[in-house]
């Protein structure tokens, strides 16, 4: 038989459940570490797809799931392409992924990994200038933990109207980016322009610019294939984007946290991933366009030797420029290429 005191020693041990059963659920909250993560990149395009989303799954798994990403993707308020390294510098965002031409001459030493005809494999490259950072260009990223520089597929030369050779580009107004490639533009004749890959579309289909340089799978993440059917296959460049952290965010998490970031999700190894990525969309993406009717052009012999003698004097004279500044530039560029031909072999 129930008496008064039993139903009230019921409710009480009721009650306290609740609050125990409560008090556990916000401790597991509180325990879950939130990442704020931001790229230009729309989140259904093809190197998020790729890459982005499954390296950060592979994240979330490798902290025993104690990492959750809240993610600010094109169209969001922290996607500007131009504000990816200052946002996470600051602490804005946690992480951020964005091209380093984008911010003029903070990058120099490493834009000479951009040098017109430079990158041949993406993968190769990614190795090598990741491997070479810590020791050449520790400078340049001083404000972030680099967790890896990217190397896509060269950047290409992509117009409204047909372009056969290099001549037919003297006159042309085509988006550019970084140093190299415009100095490689200006030499050939044509007006560089510089603007961030979702601006390419619209300004090509109003006519504002020509052509834009871009790679593949840019080409489709950026809708530029809509609005250019002919492609030169000259490689005027490569984009540098760095993939980084937030320094402080970085030392406040639990240690075992910290160092799964910085042993597994963060040099030569995280580069190389998504350069197969670019590679692998790559490939897939130019077939597709070929079977579209989309024409792709090969530099004849005589505009391949000229392509090449340009590039080596961009390529001089950009060295030169940050040696006289006091940067090391010819020690890097020698062990970049270095490097390149030692992965080359192998």
């Amino acid at each position: 038989m129930k008496t008064a005191h039993t139903t009230r020693r019921k409710a009480i041990f009721g009650a306290l459940g609740g609050v125990l059963i409560g008090a556990l659920a916000t401790t597991a909250q509180a325990d879950t570490i939130m990442l704020k993560y931001s790229t230009m990149e729309q989140p259904s395009g093809p190197m998020e797809k790729c890459f982005g989303d499954p390296f950060f799954e592979d994240l979330i798994a490798a902290s025993g799931g104690a990492i959750e990403i809240e993610k600010y993707q094109g169209g969001t308020a922290f996607a500007h392409p131009l504000r990816q390294y200052e946002q996470v510098a600051r602490g804005v965002m946690d992480i951020s992924k964005g091209v380093l031409s984008y911010n003029p001459g903070q990058f120099a030493m490493t834009e000479i990994a951009t040098m017109p005809l430079l990158v041949e494999d993406p993968e190769v490259v990614v190795r090598a200038i990741n491997k070479l950072a810590p020791e050449y260009l520790a400078d340049e990223f001083k404000e972030i933990h680099l967790m890896a520089i990217l190397v896509t597929n060269p950047l290409i030369v992509n117009t409204r109207g047909a372009v056969a050779s290099l001549a037919d580009l003297e006159g042309k107004r085509i988006r550019s980016t970084g140093k190299g490639a415009k100095a490689f533009l200006e030499a050939l004749g044509a007006i560089p322009v510089q603007m961030p890959a979702p601006a390419v579309y619209e300004n090509v289909q109003t006519g504002v610019i020509d052509g834009a340089l871009a790679e593949p799978v840019a080409l489709r993440g950026f809708r530029i294939e809509e609005v250019t059917e002919h492609h030169l296959l000259v490689n005027t460049t490569s984009a540098l984007i760095f993939l980084g952290m937030n320094k402080a965010k970085l030392a406040s998490l639990p240690a075992e946290i910290q160092e799964i970031i910085k042993a597994r999700f963060s040099g030569p190894e995280i580069g190389a991933r998504a350069a197969k990525c670019w590679k692998d969309l790559g490939g897939r993406i130019t077939e597709e366009l070929k079977a579209s009717g989309h024409t792709f052009t090969e530099l004849s012999e005589d505009d391949r030797a000229r392509a090449e003698l340009i590039a080596a004097e961009v390529t001089e004279a950009y060295i030169a420029g940050l040696e006289a500044e006091g940067k090391p530039a010819r020690a890097f560029n020698e062990a970049l290429m270095a490097e390149i031909a030692t992965l080359k072999s192998n």
